[in-house]
């Protein structure tokens, strides 16, 4: 029996053989086309008495374009599937419709198709078609000496925000800058997902500055990279030109070694399991 969902992960990848670049990432990498899948399950991901269904789509369609973001892609197209909540009204499933549609269009998305269907609890399924911009970002590209930077507005689950708000304009700006290294959307919590860089690219990260309840949290879809010291002066060019949409920060630094600490303490990540 697996103990986590991680480890239902990789023991599913060590058995699958030969795998394209990108499988464990953010996305999986199809020659310069990025693709990932995710769910969002009622009384999980969202629940209509905290949230509009508005906003549950909103939150759950923005995640998924933040996994093609955090390889330094753009998204491009997607396949939304829906079980319905038989409880549902016709209203709520108008809104979810309209609410596909407004986001997509938004952010340039075509809607491919998808699938529906009804049962006892309403489920979100998308999977997202992107195209890189440059460098495709992996988890396992840090080096000892790298720069530790966050992109976004980290605890705003915490607060109160019911939509997630990635920088999804960053991904691929990082992408064609020479020296970025590795790169993931930190859903799982930032700590967590400074651990996935640690283990993937098998380096130490320090971490100041920052308190800890805020390293736990999860499901803020800010972008948490690493960079040599000569990408300093493009990135802080970045921080000015979207100074009015998000901030970015350097927050540490990768060293030999492995783990993550926090002012010089290693520290347990206690990030979000599904199960």
């Amino acid at each position: 029996m697996q103990n986590s969902e991680f480890e239902f992960i990789n023991g599913l990848l060590s058995k699958a053989g030969s795998l394209a670049k990108g499988a464990g990432d953010d996305a999986f990498v199809f020659g310069k086309y990025l693709i990932s899948a995710d769910m969002s399950v009622e009384g999980t991901h969202f629940r209509l008495d905290w949230s509009t269904p508005s906003q549950a789509v909103e939150k759950c369609l923005l995640s998924n374009f933040s996994d093609i973001n955090a390889m330094g892609g753009t998204s491009c197209a997607i396949l939304f599937s829906v079980c319905m909540n038989k409880k549902w009204s016709k209203k709520i499933r108008d809104e979810i419709a309209e609410a596909t549609v407004k986001v997509c269009k938004k952010h340039k998305v075509r809607i491919l198709g998808g699938d529906t269907t009804g049962g006892n609890l309403g489920v979100f399924s998308v999977t997202v078609f992107g195209k890189a911009n440059g460098k495709i970002l992996l988890r396992s590209a840090a080096k000892a000496g790298d720069d530790v930077w966050l992109a976004g507005l980290p605890s705003g689950s915490d607060i109160g925000l019911v939509t997630a708000n990635p920088p999804l304009c960053l991904g691929g700006e990082l992408a064609k800058i020479k020296g970025i290294g590795a790169c993931i959307d930190t859903s799982d919590s930032i700590a967590e997902s400074l651990l996935h860089i640690s283990e993937r690219s098998k380096v130490r990260l320090d971490v100041e500055k920052m308190e800890k309840p805020i390293l736990q949290g999860a499901e803020d879809f800010c972008l948490l990279f690493t960079a040599r010291e000569l990408a300093r002066s493009s990135i802080f060019k970045l921080a000015k030109k979207f100074s009015n949409k998000f901030p970015i920060s350097r927050i540490g630094k990768a060293k030999k070694g492995n783990g993550i600490f926090l002012e010089g303490k290693k520290i347990e990540v206690k990030g979000w399991q599904h199960f």
